[in-house]
């Protein structure tokens, strides 16, 4: 672990979606807290609010809500991105379901508290936060689409070809969950595409 090199993955990250310069990514980086999850953990249960926005570095998160006595997953993370609750985290009131970790999970976390104080002092991080939050509506909006517009096979396939390394680090129980799909026809799609 080294605190230069997780600064620096991070800082490619959000430079994906905006510049930042010096001065704004320096009062980012003295905010930064470390946060350490085991795995199985639950970072954010329901009633739980997200304090922290987390900058995902080593292990897989997913999100989660129970109907039913059924388990339904909504999202994944993954270095180097962005976890937590994001409704809750932008509100601030109690999750309506949980964020838990996979693997065992290293993380730069940023308050709620924070960050509103680095969006009065630095408009270019509120620029970047502006649209870091459009990308996700735009992801989100483009998932709710495919999932109600294509069928298993093709959900299956369009996940495959976007995110084949999950396959590896995310039991396929909940991979089946997140496409939409009974865990049977999960693993006949598995062993009859090539990923």
């Amino acid at each position: 672990m080294n605190l230069a090199n997780d600064h620096r993955a991070v800082l490619d990250y959000l430079q994906l979606f905006h510049p930042l310069e010096d001065g704004p990514w320096n009062a980012m980086v003295a905010a930064f807290r470390t946060r350490t999850y085991d795995r199985g953990q639950v970072i954010t249960g329901v009633g739980d609010v997200q304090r922290d926005l987390l900058f995902i570095l080593e292990g897989v998160q997913y999100s989660y809500f129970h109907k039913d006595d059924k388990s339904y997953v909504m999202a994944f993370t993954y270095p180097v991105g962005i976890s937590g609750i994001p409704e809750s985290f932008l509100s601030q009131l109690p999750s309506t379901y949980s964020l838990e970790t996979i693997s065992e999970t290293r993380a730069l976390a940023l308050s709620h508290s924070d960050l509103q104080r680095l969006y009065d002092a630095h408009p270019a991080i509120e620029r970047l936060f502006r649209k870091i939050t459009e990308a996700m509506l735009i992801a989100s909006a483009q998932g709710r689409y495919r999932q109600v517009s294509t069928s298993v096979e093709e959900r299956f396939r369009q996940f495959a070809a976007q995110s084949p390394h999950l396959f590896q680090l995310v039991p396929h129980k909940l991979l089946a969950s997140y496409l939409g799909m009974h865990p049977t026809n999960f693993s006949k799609l598995y062993n009859a595409v090539r990923i």
